[in-house]
């Protein structure tokens, strides 16, 4: 029988059959928890279903339709050798556990095998029509970190705006893939004080845990040390000591004034005692981009004293899905800027693409390490695209050009 059912307690049981059966080139077909012995429904014990195949060619044939003529690196695969059929996966290597608990994350992470298989196989599809020249390409942007379909719409651009011989060249395929990728980068530049007889004030906000107070740390040392600015600090972050003693610290550092607002009242008040400087720098207490009733407070905050920009502090380490629902949230707040922080410890630099455009903002600066004043630069679309290509890294706090 090509096609067989086995049953276990556990989906590692089940696995681990239809392995010591079928190998590990075996194509899982469907998966399913029942229960056995139940009456009316009520009782019995649950076991796991999985319905496999041997090898592809042993799928029924309405199956085996749509399959991906995709090798490795484009071309088609050999005559008669397996192939990944949509909604399939493949049996990866496995050990069972013994104890329920390591049962249940054997579980887990057979689930994730087949979810990453699954996504595997559709970037494969994606990129089936890719010629062999550009797969590379296409799929060193989705390793940096490029959504999905940007990476296909960006290579597809390519293939149609560069003749056949300069596909062949690696180089001109790079070049052509900054051109395009720089107007995905809009940059503000540097926060310009463009007041006279009044502070310019400028305001960080974004979650927990993105940099902020040391992201306004080196804001400040840099007017202060660099522009000769007079600058002051007003933290409204009140919910953790340690954050009002870490900004104190640096104040006192740089010699400049820190005011300290628990309430949009004290915050005015604040404001008005800094009246004498050129720029105010105002650090917010992190927020959580689900807790609405935070960010409405945080918006009465800057309803009071109307910042003449409002920066959005995003790590690059968070996931495409995060960095999304935090600009969505935050757009409540009001949104000017985006910073980028923790370049120095992203997995991929292609995020930023994405979260730009959903933001409608342009980026301001992006950080690379933790020291201040240093590892702050101001954004440059040319320098990031190179980022993103793979043709520059973060080093030692720079983004520095590959050898």
């Amino acid at each position: 029988m090509k096609l067989k059912t086995f049953h276990g307690a556990t989906m590692a049981d089940a696995l681990a059959q239809v392995k010591r059966e079928f190998g590990r080139q075996a194509v899982i077909l469907n998966t399913r928890t029942l229960t056995r012995g139940s009456v009316l429904g009520i009782g019995g014990k649950p076991y796991v279903e999985i319905t496999a195949a041997r090898r592809m060619s042993d799928l029924p044939a309405p199956l085996r339709r749509g399959t991906l003529p995709v090798g490795p690196r484009g071309g088609r695969r050999a005559e008669g050798a397996a192939q990944p059929v949509s909604g399939t996966t493949r049996v990866k290597e496995y050990a069972p556990r013994s104890t329920s608990s390591d049962a249940v994350l054997s579980e887990v992470s057979a689930l994730r095998e087949m979810v990453s298989e699954l996504v595997r196989e559709t970037r494969r599809a994606q990129a089936s029509q890719l010629p062999s020249e550009l797969y590379d390409t296409y799929q060193r942007l989705v390793s940096n970190a490029v959504a999905d379909e940007a990476a296909g719409q960006l290579v597809s651009e390519v293939r149609q705006q560069l003749s056949a011989a300069d596909l062949q060249d690696p180089k001109v395929v790079r070049a052509k893939l900054a051109d395009l990728i720089r107007p995905m980068l809009p940059v503000a530049g540097p926060i310009r004080i463009t007041t006279t007889g009044e502070p310019y004030i400028v305001a960080l906000t974004g979650p927990t845990g993105v940099g902020k107070t040391t992201t306004i740390a080196k804001l400040a040392a840099n007017f202060r040390l660099r522009e000769n600015r007079k600058v002051g600090l007003i933290t409204i972050d009140t919910y953790r000591i340690a954050a009002v003693q870490q900004l104190q610290t640096y104040a006192e550092i740089i010699d400049v004034p820190l005011e300290v607002a628990a309430s949009a009242d004290q915050l005015k008040n604040a404001v008005a005692n800094l009246s004498d400087c050129d720029v105010i720098l105002i650090d917010t207490a992190g927020r959580s981009q689900r807790d609405r009733s935070r960010l409405r407070q945080l918006h009465g905050f800057f309803t009071v004293v109307k910042p003449h920009e409002i920066h959005l502090v995003l790590s690059s380490t968070c996931s495409v899905r995060v960095l999304n629902e935090t600009i969505e949230r935050f757009r409540e707040v009001g949104i000017d800027r985006v910073i980028f922080t923790k370049l120095d410890e992203a997995l991929g630099f292609g995020v930023m693409l994405g979260c730009l455009q959903k933001a409608d903002a342009k980026l301001s600066y992006i950080t690379t390490g933790q020291d201040v004043p240093s590892d702050i630069a101001v954004g440059e679309s040319r320098a990031l695209a190179r980022l993103i290509l793979g043709e520059r890294e973060v080093k030692q706090g720079k983004v520095v050009s590959l050898p």
